[in-house]
Parts: structure tokens; C-alpha cells; sequence
């Protein structure tokens, strides 16, 4: 089977919920002896270099960028706001450039076209006038979710309404979509829920994220005060969680344990974000070069968010590493898990507070709930049975 996917931004490197997603579909195709191709824009702010990309993508997938200019323009983005009803974060990934060489690329033979992400459904009609295979459209989140949630977080009046207007062009656009793919893969329950909710009527499924049993180790214990969190920083969602955290959580565990550290690691923090999230014993690491690496010798991981929808691979990965994670409902909206079993589920500061100091003072704990977030993730997040459902799909689609 040859499957083409179009992308908003590189799946390469992997730094971003985003890439993450697109690049785990990738391997797990990779499990089915699939042929992919990836056309994808190589936008400023996730910009990639051909010769970056580890040659071993390139021997397995067709992979091509078309560098694409989608900076904010703010004339631009007033002139949507007045004069459009459609959202501008999404029209900027509109090129004729990208759509011509997407004309050209549909006349190679594909089983599938799978849109990665609400940004590239600009190009369905270009897709449909050019080829009749089907089409599926891969969710990453439900966007509206995100900017309406944001705009309950946000105190500045004019973002707030921007974000608002926002929300309600995204829910428009979205529930406008469900039914004019051939088929539709969310990356959770609660998402699928959503699409149903909104009159879905063609073939869905879901695909989450996955790991090869080989790539889940056994648990071993970190004892140390040192507590993270990890995720992109130019996310409002993750800024704003992040602010959240250090001025209403972090004095708190402090009181209980004054020797406990806080490590930051996130990418493009701005230099207002750097110095919002100064503090008592936080230490801001920057962009790591890897995930894993930087959780392995903390304690207790955090997810602090209030806004945001789609699944938290961070969460996942910390599960599959065996770490204690405290996190927001919101955070772990869409993943399987059972709380206080396999990770602590908390949003009231104080609560938030107490179960980490409970993590750090307490090993036996410590083990319990990272043993039984490993077995989570071999039981629930295994990339060989999401890929046989996947294809199971693919094979309904073209039969």
C-alpha cells in the first residue's frame, strides 16, 4: 500500500506534539511494510535543512519540504479579522507554491492521502479535482477546544475576544469538514466523541500514539528532589500552565521540602517567558536535544495545563519511562489511565502541591505508580496493534 501525507511543518525533528504525532504514524506504517511519502511545508518557525533529517527517513520514505513563508503578518491578520470569516492561523498555510507541486505529486499512484492536521484541509479541493483515492483526515486535537479554552485563561480583554473569534471560525471550519473526507482518524475517545457529536457520518477510528515492546523498559527507581516539565514555549497553553505552576504550586512544595529543584526544558521561550518563569530553585534548561534524556534523572514530571485537546505525548512518554507524573484533568483529557494508580490527577494548587511532595518523600509510592504506568503503556499504547487497526481502516477505504 502507498500512502501519502500531507504536513503543516517537517514530522523531523520530532520537538513538538505535532511532529511527534505524524512522525509515530510513520513508524508505526513503517511495522506494515507501507510506503510513505511526505510532502510537508518547511515553515521559518520549523525550519529543517534536507541534510538534518537522519538518512535512514530518507531511505524509507519519499520526503520532500517546500519552504513556505507562513510568518505572522499583522496587516494581514487585521485584515481577516475584518474582512473574513475564515481563521487566520490557518489561511497563512495557504501557497500556491505547495499546491502546485501537490498537483504534480497526485499523479504518482497512491492507496491513500491522509491530511495531517486542520491546517492542510485547504487543500482538499486541489486533492479531489486531481485523484479519486481517498482521502482521510488525521486530527491531531480539536482546535476550537484549545482557543476557547485560552480565552477563558486570558486576562487581556482584546486577546481574549481575538481568541474567542478565533474559536468560533475554528469550531465552524471543523464541524463545516467532518463529512467531506472519505475518513476521519482521531487520536482519542474524546475527540472521536466530538466529531460524533457534530454529525459524523463516514468511517472513523482511532489512532493513538505507540511504542514497540522492546521500547519500554523495566522500572527503576530516581530518588532525588528534582521535579520537571517539559514541552514546547512558544504554546500558550504551555505558558500559561507553566506560570500557573511556578507562582501558585511551586511555593508550596518549597514549604514542604526546601530542597526540591524545578527544571524547566521547552523551546523557543521567549525572553518575557524566561523571566516569568524565574524562581526559587527553578532551573531553566532550554531546548534539550533529548526528551528522554532530560527526564530520566527527575523524580516527578508535571503537566500543568488548562487549555489545550488532542492527547499529551509527554505524558505518555513519562508513563513509558516509569515516572510519577502529576497532572491536570485537562492534561490528561484523551489518554487511558487510572488516578492515584498510574498517575495523580490533580487541579487545586494545594492538592497539586501535596502530590508531589507525597512522590518525592515516598519510594514505595514512587514504584507503585511507576510500575503500574509502564503496564499502562504496554496494555494501552502498543504501536503494533494501532498500526493492524490502522491498516484495518486503510483496507475498509479502498476495498
Amino acid at each position: 500500500m502507498r500512502i501519502l501525507l500531507l504536513c503543516n511543518k517537517s514530522p523531523w525533528p520530532p520537538k513538538d506534539g505535532g511532529a511527534v504525532a505524524t512522525l509515530n504514524i510513520i513508524k508505526s506504517l513503517s511495522t506494515q511494510n507501507v510506503s510513505v511519502s511526505i510532502l510537508a511545508i518547511n515553515t521559518s518557525k520549523h525550519f529543517v535543512k534536507a541534510d538534518e533529517i537522519p538518512e535512514e527517513l530518507f531511505k524509507s520514505i519519499d520526503y520532500q519540504l517546500i519552504n513556505i513563508n507562513t510568518k505572522i503578518c499583522y496587516s494581514g491578520l487585521l485584515f481577516n479579522l475584518l474582512f473574513s470569516r475564515e481563521p487566520y492561523n490557518h489561511k497563512r498555510f495557504w501557497s500556491q507554491k505547495y499546491n502546485s507541486e501537490l498537483k504534480s505529486v497526485l499523479r504518482k499512484n497512491f492507496d491513500i492521502i491522509q491530511i495531517e492536521g486542520l491546517s492542510m484541509y485547504q487543500y482538499l479541493n486541489t486533492i479531489k479535482q486531481n485523484t479519486s483515492v481517498p482521502v482521510v483526515f488525521r486530527s491531531h486535537n480539536i482546535e476550537n477546544l484549545i482557543w476557547s479554552r485560552l480565552a477563558g485563561e486570558e486576562r487581556n480583554y482584546f486577546k481574549r475576544l481575538y481568541f474567542r473569534i478565533l474559536a468560533g471560525r475554528i469550531e465552524n471550519l471543523e464541524k463545516k469538514f467532518i463529512n467531506e473526507f472519505d475518513g476521519i482518524i482521531a487520536i482519542n475517545n474524546s475527540d472521536m466523541e466530538w466529531f460524533k457529536a457534530g454529525g459524523l457520518s463516514i468511517p472513523a477510528t482511532i489512532t493513538s500514539f505507540g511504542y514497540k515492546p522492546e521500547e519500554i523498559p523495566e522500572y527503576s527507581d530516581v530518588s532525588s528532589n528534582k521535579v520537571c516539565f517539559i514541552g514546547a514555549l512558544d504554546w500558550l497553553p504551555n505558558i500559561y500552565g507553566l506560570i500557573w505552576f511556578i507562582k501558585q504550586v511551586w511555593p508550596l512544595v518549597l514549604k514542604s521540602n526546601p530542597a526540591a529543584e524545578f527544571f524547566v526544558a521547552g523551546r523557543n521561550a521567549s525572553e518575557k517567558t524566561i523571566s516569568e518563569i524565574k524562581g526559587p530553585n527553578i532551573i531553566f534548561s532550554g531546548e534539550v536535544e533529548s526528551s528522554s534524556q532530560f527526564i530520566k534523572d527527575k523524580t516527578v514530571m508535571v503537566v500543568p495545563l488548562f487549555s489545550g485537546s488532542g492527547i499529551r505525548m509527554k505524558i505518555i512518554e513519562g508513563m513509558c519511562y516509569g515516572k510519577c507524573i502529576v497532572a491536570t484533568p485537562v492534561a490528561a483529557e484523551g489518554l487511558d489511565y487510572d488516578n492515584k494508580t498510574d498517575i495523580f490527577i490533580e487541579s487545586d494548587p494545594s492538592a497539586f502541591a501535596s502530590g508531589i511532595v507525597k512522590l518525592l518523600n515516598n519510594p514505595g509510592l514512587r514504584k507503585e505508580i511507576g510500575e503500574n504506568a509502564i503496564k499502562n503503556v504496554r496494555k494501552n499504547y502498543n504501536i503494533f496493534v494501532s498500526s493492524e487497526n490502522l491498516m484495518n481502516f486503510y483496507r475498509e477505504l479502498t476495498s
